[in-house]
Order: C-alpha cells, then structure tokens, then sequence
C-alpha cells in the first residue's frame, strides 16, 4: 500500500513494480485523478487523447486535456484501489476502483496505448471505461 498527498489511500497489489511502464500508468493515473498537472505533463504526449466512454467525451492533445482538469471540480478520493496492471509492448490497462469521501464508489478501466514501445515512450491514447 502507498500512500500519496492529501490522505488518499493507495491498495496496490504486489508485483506491480517488476516493469517500469507500470508504475507510469499508476503514476498517470493517480495524476488525472488528482489533478497533478506536471506529471500530466511529463507523461503524456502532446496530441494525447482521452476517451472518456460512458460520457461519450473525446479530448484531444495535453493542453485541453490540462485545461478540463483544472476547470473541473475535484472530488475527494478517499482510496484509490488498483486490481491490475498489465503492460505489453505499447499497451497497458489498469483496473480497480476508486472510492470518494461522499461514499461513492467508481469501478474503472483504463486502457493506454503508448507512442511506442520504448521505456521513454509518452501516453498517446486512453480509453477510459468508468461505471
């Protein structure tokens, strides 16, 4: 379990920190979550795009991306509790669910598709499944 700024709660399972790419993927994802705008940066590739599913949403490139998550409010994430991540070439998921001071539970799925394969490659794309 680790543990980030502002009390939120992290349950990891073991084994997520034998690849590189997966502690980037928990990392962005803390960080769209969060709102933490310069790990946002460092990760993701200038023409990003984030589907957002169920909201049928589609934002394209890092500054729009930035720009929403400043703009919106931010919930408070009690825990952050992550099931898998799995990473393979340019690809990787993460699953879990997220838990929100108002009791509020969100089951998510994010799937990434990295520039390319190599260990420096930048987030080009998530498709972001949240019920």
């Amino acid at each position: 379990m680790n543990s980030y700024p502002n009390e939120t709660k992290m349950i990891i399972p073991k084994g997520c920190d034998n690849a590189p790419r997966k502690q980037i993927v928990i990392d962005f994802t803390v960080a769209i979550l969060k709102h933490q705008i310069e790990i946002i940066k460092e990760y993701a590739d200038e023409s990003i795009i984030l589907y957002q599913l169920k909201d049928n949403k589609k934002i394209e490139g890092q500054c729009s991306l930035i720009t929403i998550l400043q703009n919106e409010n931010k919930s408070i994430i009690d825990c952050l509790e992550i099931y898998q991540v799995i990473t393979h070439g340019k690809y990787a998921s993460i699953n879990g669910v997220i838990s929100l001071a108002n009791g509020v539970k969100i089951d998510f799925c994010d799937v990434y598709m990295f520039r390319n394969a190599a260990k420096s490659a930048k987030v080009k794309e998530i498709r972001s499944y949240k019920i």
